[in-house]
């Protein structure tokens, strides 16, 4: 009966792929992925909707700290310069290609750290010393992740990048739809939590599933 299963699956399932060693069965777009690549798309997909949870909602976030809509702008500013200061000072070290699991699991515990320090955040001024913060962790994980995804796709890299693409725009969609829903119903600090809980989940999962992988060569 399995057997006949499994061709009623690969002739009619080109959309399809059975997973062998279980009984599951995943789409055909992530069978040709490694486990440590599908476990590095999970890991992504789950940081993208813990902070674009807040995407919809950070303007008027900062407007309930007691900022403007120029602070709002100011502050994503801070964040992208403070991400884009980290990857070029610290990413391009010789020593940070050796330590990359370590930096990505920092990345993550900051990231946490930051999404609960936006429950104590009161004025514009803090708000920005937190958008550092976060910058920073970003600027740690941006770099650490793509090194080790690019290691292990480097033969099909234009597929699989476009999985990861779509799969983050799709992420973004959803997160900011349920940001939304949070904070209309409930609260921003129940979006804080919501975003700090991901990204706890995140790190366990890197942390249990990339411990014993190889390192990307220098």
């Amino acid at each position: 009966m399995s057997t006949r299963a499994d061709e009623v699956l690969r002739n009619n399932g080109q959309r399809y792929a059975c997973a062998r060693g279980g009984d599951r069965v995943r789409p055909a777009m992530f069978s040709s992925l490694s486990g440590r690549a599908r476990l590095l798309l999970k890991i992504s997909f789950m940081v993208t909707f813990a902070e674009a949870m807040l995407v919809p909602m950070y303007a008027a976030f900062a407007e309930k700290v007691g900022g403007s809509i120029l602070d709002a702008g100011i502050a994503f500013a801070v964040f992208s310069m403070a991400t884009g200061g980290a990857v070029a000072l610290i990413g391009t070290r010789s020593w940070f290609q050796h330590h990359i699991r370590t930096f990505l699991m920092l990345g993550f515990v900051i990231s946490a750290a930051c999404d609960i320090a936006y429950m104590f955040v009161n004025n514009k001024w803090e708000l920005f010393g937190t958008q550092v913060i976060a910058g920073f962790a970003t600027g740690l994980i941006e770099p650490t992740w793509d090194a080790l995804f690019t290691d292990d796709i480097e033969h099909s890299s234009a597929k699989h990048w476009s999985i990861w693409a779509g799969g983050t725009h799709l992420t973004t969609g959803a997160a900011s739809l349920v940001g939304g829903l949070v904070v209309a119903y409930w609260s921003f600090s129940v979006l804080f939590g919501a975003m700090a809980g991901i990204d706890g989940i995140a790190l366990l999962v890197a942390w249990r599933g990339l411990r014993d992988t190889p390192a990307p060569a220098a």
